[in-house]
């Protein structure tokens, strides 16, 4: 599996979205691993990292993603993720809570998927299969951004776009499924003993704004922030804000 360590410290592992590289983080890894250990994950099956596993479940993916860190001698650690980040994030936090110091979800959520959901994912493997990747990613990817950001972002969603076109069928597929099939983890959050946050877009069409409060309802110890006019992609929409963010909420409770 590929990762990308720096710094020293506290250690704080960033997972990154559908479809998508650890290269997303890396001006979050900049500002931050001046003070902590940053490591940056992709996950099997994106960008430098081989999938090796068949009909693979999210929890399949975590126990991977430990294993690695473990290896490189991270046994305790503040996980952040980015969509299917976040759903890699709190199976860590369920299946390995004695390694998470906290978590944080960035435009994700811990409801499993309705049954309108299911249907989108089984229409993105039928299409993958008859149009492949790149026809699909051409029109997905730009969705990630609100329309107000897309001139602005031109030059960075064309990069994203570029990477996902790279990402194989068998994992644009596997990993459809594996969100598809995913338990509902809001337990996971409502009761963390340890410090969570939620980041959500004001306009994400993938995690409704009204679903992400209903999960900032729910934090115990922790924080959250509504990115302003920011679609499913805040991490790039609101760069400045989101490290901001992210690093005083780092300072305040690790």
């Amino acid at each position: 599996m590929n990762i990308k360590i720096s710094g020293s410290g506290t250690s704080i592992v960033f997972l990154h979205g559908y479809c998508e590289t650890h290269a997303i983080w890396k001006d979050y890894a900049e500002a931050l691993s001046e003070h902590y250990e940053i490591a940056l994950v992709d996950l099997p099956g994106h960008g430098s990292s081989s999938l090796t596993i068949e009909d693979f479940s999210i929890d399949d993916i975590a126990d991977l993603v430990h294993e690695e860190l473990s290896m490189n001698g991270i046994d305790e650690y503040f996980v952040i993720g980015h969509s299917l980040g976040g759903y890699v994030a709190l199976s860590l936090a369920d299946n390995y809570a004695d390694s998470i110091l906290g978590f944080g979800l960035f435009s994700s959520s811990t409801y499993a998927d309705d049954e309108e959901k299911k249907k989108v994912r089984d229409k993105v493997k039928e299409y993958i299969l008859d149009h492949g990747v790149e026809s699909f990613m051409n029109s997905f990817v730009d969705g990630l951004f609100a329309p107000e950001n897309r001139q602005r972002l031109a030059n960075e969603i064309e990069e994203i776009k570029q990477a996902a076109c790279k990402t194989p069928a068998k994992s644009v597929i596997g990993y459809a499924m594996a969100m598809k099939h995913r338990p509902d983890r809001t337990s996971i959050l409502a009761t963390s003993d340890t410090p969570v946050f939620v980041i959500a877009g004001e306009r994400d069409m993938a995690v409704r704004l009204e679903t992400s409060q209903q999960m900032i309802d729910l934090i115990p110890q922790g924080d959250s922030i509504i990115l302003p006019k920011a679609g499913h992609n805040g991490f790039l929409e609101n760069k400045i804000e989101s490290i901001d963010f992210i690093k005083s909420f780092i300072n305040q409770y690790l």
